[in-house]
């Protein structure tokens, strides 16, 4: 009986060392595990900061309108998918005002502007084809 005793008292002795080992260990390593993620996070917005200044550059220049195609009326440019309020003020901003404008620049021209990632070159590339084929309806409609 009494090496009955001992055998589980030993078995909860050890249960409760292992528990407290296991808590203690556990807590230093969430620690440094959120220490490292706060340092990890201070450093990916460091380098944000960094490419956003090195990535963004100035627009780029426009290419002349051609006075014989382009019309003295704006072109509504939310009509193509892709393009919102804040795409069309860019754009403006950047003296694209109509869709054969738009339809003339090129992929890098339209990143810069627009300040999409080298990512987005083909969305950038789809944004021109959809102005090219509303500059070729709007050139039939006349």
């Amino acid at each position: 009986m009494r090496v009955l005793r001992v055998f589980f008292l030993g078995v909860l002795f050890g249960w409760l060392m292992k528990w407290i080992i296991d808590e203690v260990y556990m807590k230093e390593e969430l620690r440094f595990i959120t220490d490292e993620n706060l340092r990890l996070k201070e450093r990916i917005q460091s380098m944000e900061v960094k490419s956003v200044r090195r990535v963004t550059p100035a627009p780029a220049a426009v290419p002349a309108p051609a006075p014989a195609e382009e019309s003295s009326r704006k072109d509504d440019l939310r009509l193509i998918k892709g393009i919102g309020p804040q795409s069309e003020k860019k754009l403006n901003n950047a003296g694209i005002d109509t869709f054969a404008q738009l339809s003339r620049l090129t992929t890098t021209d339209l990143r810069n502007i627009l300040g999409l990632s080298k990512r987005a070159t083909q969305n950038a590339d789809n944004l021109i084809t959809q102005a090219k084929k509303f500059a070729q309806q709007k050139t039939r409609n006349k």
